[in-house]
């Protein structure tokens, strides 16, 4: 439930954000490389199924010669576009998020100027961000494909393998096309790939929800297909920043801090003299003199 409340609140963050004054216009030159890339990955899907379909008409010797079955080479090339297209719907944020690289650094700041009100000295080259999310793209691609093998795997054994299988897979899948958007505020604050991995894992279901969020955003046909990705790369940044928050307020740095500062002042009962009895007490020991008789 916490991971949900904490999505949706960086999403309606971030709706803010981008329709903000200037801030689409700032992101003119990634919003029309999304806007061109989306039909070319549509025809680059349905030109791999049909490669695919002549491929093994000519291995059968077919040359689609069906006959009477002409139909079945349409049905195989529309499966194996769904295929195809599955797995370019699957990458296709993480691929579009490269697009924004030369950009993140303007993002983050406009978030943080307006969040915390003090923006984060950073300076890095742009070969050093595109290099940090081409591995995360890497590893998120890689994973895809792991994923949809072990289903495939699964599926051998009739019914329970291939549900349980995706019950694990999904959240999985979901965890990693969501890193690539919350890692690149983790390389600012000055993370490296191996200690923002650490942090993201253990939030792993907050990671999940939030890309499968971004997931459903990018279902709505047109208006997801081009802002989806946008959406994530803001709220991903407003994610990173509330963690990176909590992470420093619990950091040992300052828990050595709240172990050192001096304890407090004790109430004057806890620091008197203890009472002592009766048969002790130095008034009791101490002779008095008899009367009439000096001490010496």
């Amino acid at each position: 439930m916490n991971a949900l409340k904490v999505t949706l609140s960086a999403y309606e963050q971030a709706h803010k954000f981008i329709w903000g004054e200037g801030f689409l216009k700032m992101l003119s030159v990634p919003l029309l490389l999304t806007v061109l890339y989306f039909p070319v990955m549509v025809g680059a899907c349905y030109a791999s199924a049909a490669m695919v379909v002549e491929f093994f008409e000519s291995q059968l010797g077919l040359d689609g010669d069906y006959g009477g079955w002409a139909w079945v080479e349409w049905l195989l090339e529309i499966v194996l576009f769904l295929g195809i297209g599955a797995l370019g719907f699957l990458t296709y944020r993480t691929v579009v998020l490269l697009f924004y690289s030369l950009y993140l650094d303007r993002i983050a700041e406009r978030v943080e100027k307006d969040i915390t009100g003090h923006v984060i000295e950073c300076k890095r080259p742009p070969s050093q961000i595109l290099k940090r999310m081409l591995v995360m793209a890497i590893i998120t691609i890689l994973g895809t494909f792991l994923m949809l093998m072990i289903e495939l795997g699964a599926n051998l054994v009739p019914l329970i393998g291939g549900l349980v299988a995706l019950a694990l897979i999904i959240p999985c899948e979901m965890f990693l096309t969501g890193i690539g958007f919350v890692d690149p505020y983790f390389d600012r604050a000055g993370l490296s790939g191996m200690e923002s991995f650490r942090v993201m894992r253990r939030r792993f279901f907050t990671i999940a929800v939030f890309s499968a969020a971004g997931g459903l955003i990018l279902l709505i046909p047109i208006f997801g297909w081009i802002l989806a990705p946008t959406y994530s790369v803001v709220a991903g940044a407003i994610l990173a920043m509330n963690i990176q928050k909590k992470k420093e307020g619990a950091s040992p740095e300052t828990k050595s801090a709240n172990a050192a500062a001096p304890p407090p002042n004790l109430s004057s009962k806890a620091t008197s003299p203890p009472l002592l009895p009766p048969e002790v007490s130095p008034t009791k020991n101490k002779r008095e003199p008899k009367p009439g008789k000096s001490e010496y």
